[in-house]
């Protein structure tokens, strides 16, 4: 964000609160055109049109179990950064905030600035994964935005090998998007991941039915992926390599 000072003081907030480690999203020096979100009138805030109201009348029980709810905001945000004191103020202030005149001296500075351990999350090939470490970086997420920043990117399943391979000697390698099963999971480790991150799909479960549901899916994620490993002849997880793939 252009607001230096406040990233200066969310940093200093982060080390107040023992956080162990920062990671730094580097997947949007602008707002991509995103043509879902567009045509699904999506705004922060919500705006109430008649779309929205027929399916919010469609609801009866979710919209009732919203109206029970405390009031959420950008609780790292509003309140924090200078003229923020709502959620309006909010969506202003991320729209004048884009930096497109970031680079890797900015990592740098994050990473001097904090002092502790970075993880770099955006990076979708291997000159980029150098960099990153060159930056002071301590890990990587190979990770594309869920796809949604730039239509016809490649998977982050196809960019991590080549990333693993260049980099992972020296930083430990996640990888995002696409985790939908444990054998996804299964077939990441085998790709040079060292773990992997969930986001969809746990999203699809808080959705249907709340902590349990996230509860629910974490689980079908984690017994898919102990019978991947026994239908693979695998005891042990740090054991995936690519001689479990067919083509890897």
């Amino acid at each position: 964000m252009k607001d230096r000072d406040f990233i200066e003081r969310l940093i200093d907030r982060a080390r107040a609160a023992n956080c162990e480690a920062l990671v730094l999203t580097l997947d949007l020096p602008i707002q991509g055109q995103r043509h879902k979100d567009i045509r699904n009138g999506l705004s922060v805030p919500p705006r109430l049109t008649l779309g929205t109201l027929a399916t919010m009348l469609s609801r009866p029980r979710w919209c009732a179990g919203m109206l029970g709810t405390s009031r959420r905001t950008f609780g790292n945000i509003v309140g924090h950064a200078k003229g923020v004191s709502d959620t309006q103020g909010f969506a202003d202030w991320v729209s004048r905030q884009f930096d497109r005149t970031v680079s890797w001296q900015d990592v740098a500075w994050i990473k001097q600035r904090w002092g502790g351990k970075l993880v770099v999350k955006g990076v979708m090939d291997a000159r980029d994964a150098r960099q990153a470490v060159e930056a002071g970086a301590d890990a990587i997420i190979v990770s594309n935005h869920g796809g949604r920043q730039l239509d016809g990117a490649p998977s982050t399943i196809h960019a991590l090998p080549e990333i693993a391979a260049a980099v992972g000697h020296a930083v430990e390698v996640y990888l995002d998007g696409g985790i939908r099963s444990g054998q996804d999971v299964l077939r990441a480790l085998a790709l040079g991941a060292r773990n992997v991150f969930v986001g969809r799909a746990y999203m699809y479960g808080l959705g249907a039915l709340g902590e349990s549901g996230v509860s629910r899916c974490l689980d079908i994620i984690h017994r898919e992926l102990l019978a991947t490993m026994t239908l693979c002849g695998l005891t042990d997880i740090r054991d995936a390599s690519r001689d479990v793939l067919v083509n890897p």
